[in-house]
């Protein structure tokens, strides 16, 4: 451990040590207690006490006393002059000063204490101030109790000079919180436990390939569970003894802060809730802006990334949106977000880029603008939105409900609605046919439609015969009991139409409706 001189100066340690030079910015990595009765023996920048006695008068040999401790790499000594002359004093400092070698007095009877004090110091790796362990341990303390868990991690980051980690649940948070984490962090498939020993049972080193980094990690406990970890993000040979000690007591105080993996799994089993057609009760609902839009984005290609995938997105939410944002991952990996925002085509632009750059390409459907009373509502409608946006390979990555005209009606195989049935009833009938027979007919349909029910122009478009038409026309209205030379069933097929061929891609139905939850 190397301790600046002139912070070392100022702590309590060494208030009554009189200091006669500068300090120039030297650094002590030992105090070595010079005497008679032993030999002079010191490790480089090592700040010698010396007792009396033991320093030349002056002159030559004093010339020569100070050059050899310089040389042997001294950054300086506190002398025992007591009952020496000032004169005697300031010569010894002028010297020095030459030399750029500190220079101090201080009563021999400190030395001891001096030395042991000296073992119980530590210096923050930030901007070198010195502390007793004690007073460290104190200032975490304080910090915790008082301001919460983003000042522990500030202090923990300040004493040790690391990114300061805490992952508990989906949630994490990260002091200082630049740059941004490597996503290896998260993947624990991708980290080895190195194989020194540490001197603490519960906190280990580790490094990884994909990373540069170190990871220094504590695991927290709760009735003897694990619940999520405390780690500091270091350099290789980064971590200091003192770096075990002062995250292991940090994770002994966050033995309390499991109340973040309660706030995050409630939202989750309250998302869970809403998109299963239920509401959950205010104590939880509390939890959610009162009012916002529903987001849903859905993988555009399928992700079989390994353990850790989910928490790395969550640490991105939490780093470039600060704001506790309410979200939760579905079992099949959507992402599903309740924000209060006032553009939500900035946010929802924002949330895609920072996913794209995590490789994890999505689609997104949103809500109109609801209450959190209406969240069923609103996920319901992001819902659709994603879906409905991939079965029509939607050239926007953003899908807005209010957006989706007529397909509204499409997404609810799990309502027995009258458009539903016919929606199945149609599609069974054409998969009774054989494939190429049913996909001209379905074909035909759409084109008829497009046409405004003009057999002529259906003919061009199709470039086929215009009677070849009407018997295909024929075998439509026989299969489904239809009759589109009427009003009604013009107006009927406008709107099947658009629909079956999205039905027919979805695989909504299969003979019979489906049953709510499949």
């Amino acid at each position: 451990m190397k301790l600046k001189l002139e912070y070392l100066a100022g702590c309590g340690t060494f208030s009554e040590c009189r200091f006669r030079t500068p300090f120039y910015e030297k650094e002590v990595s030992g105090l070595a207690f010079i005497c008679r009765s032993g030999p002079a023996v010191w490790e480089p920048q090592s700040l010698l006490l010396v007792c009396a006695g033991l320093i030349p008068g002056g002159g030559e040999q004093l010339a020569l006393w100070l050059d050899e401790r310089k040389g042997r790499g001294a950054v300086g000594f506190l002398a025992d002059l007591s009952g020496e002359e000032e004169e005697r004093i300031d010569a010894l400092a002028k010297a020095c000063r030459e030399r750029e070698l500190v220079f101090g007095t201080v009563a021999a009877d400190r030395f001891v204490s001096l030395i042991n004090e000296y073992s119980h110091l530590i210096a923050s790796r930030t901007d070198g101030t010195v502390r007793a362990y004690d007073r460290v341990l104190e200032d975490l303390q304080h910090r915790f109790y008082i301001s919460g868990t983003d000042s522990l991690l500030d202090g923990l980051s300040y004493w040790t000079g690391c990114q300061a980690v805490l992952i508990v649940g989906q949630d994490t948070f990260v002091k200082p919180p630049v740059p941004v984490l490597n996503e290896a962090v998260f993947y624990p498939a991708y980290w080895r436990k190195e194989p020194q020993k540490s001197p603490l049972s519960h906190v280990s080193l580790y490094s990884s390939s994909y990373s540069e980094k170190m990871l220094l990690q504590a695991e927290l406990f709760k009735n003897r569970l694990p619940f999520g970890v405390l780690c500091l993000i270091g350099e290789e040979g980064r971590f200091e003894p003192s770096d075990y000690i002062l995250l292991n007591y940090a994770s002994i105080l966050c033995t309390g802060i499991d109340d973040y993996k309660r706030r995050s799994r409630r939202i989750e089993a309250a998302m869970e809730m809403i998109c299963g057609g239920q509401m959950p009760d205010s104590s939880v609902t509390n939890l959610f802006p009162e009012s916002g839009y529903a987001l849903v984005l859905r993988d555009q290609e399928t992700d079989d990334a390994a353990d850790g995938k989910k928490e790395y997105l969550s640490y991105l939410i939490h780093h470039y949106f600060p704001q506790q944002l309410c979200y939760s991952f579905s079992a099949e990996g959507s992402l599903r977000l309740f924000v209060s925002t006032e553009d939500v085509d900035h946010f929802g632009r924002r949330l895609l880029d920072i996913l794209d750059g995590a490789g994890k390409r999505c689609r997104a459907g949103v809500s109109r603008y609801y209450t959190i009373s209406q969240a069923v509502t609103a996920f319901f409608e992001a819902e659709s939105a994603a879906h409905i946006a991939g079965l029509l390979e939607y050239g926007e990555r953003i899908c807005y409900y209010h957006d989706l005209g007529i397909y509204r009606l499409l997404n609810y195989p799990e309502n027995s609605w009258p458009i539903n049935q016919m929606l199945g009833e149609m599609d069974e009938l054409l998969n009774q046919m054989d494939e190429e027979k049913r996909d001209v007919l379905a074909m035909t349909v759409r084109v008829f439609v497009k046409c405004k029910f003009n057999y002529q122009k259906t003919a061009d478009k199709l470039y086929t015969h215009v009677n070849t038409v009407r018997y295909r026309i024929k075998l439509i209205e026989d299969l489904w009991d239809a009759d589109l030379s009427s009003d009604e069933g013009r107006l009927l097929f406008s709107v099947l139409a658009k629909l079956l061929p999205l039905w027919m891609k979805s695989g909504c139905y299969s003979g019979t409706l489906p049953k709510e939850g499949e």
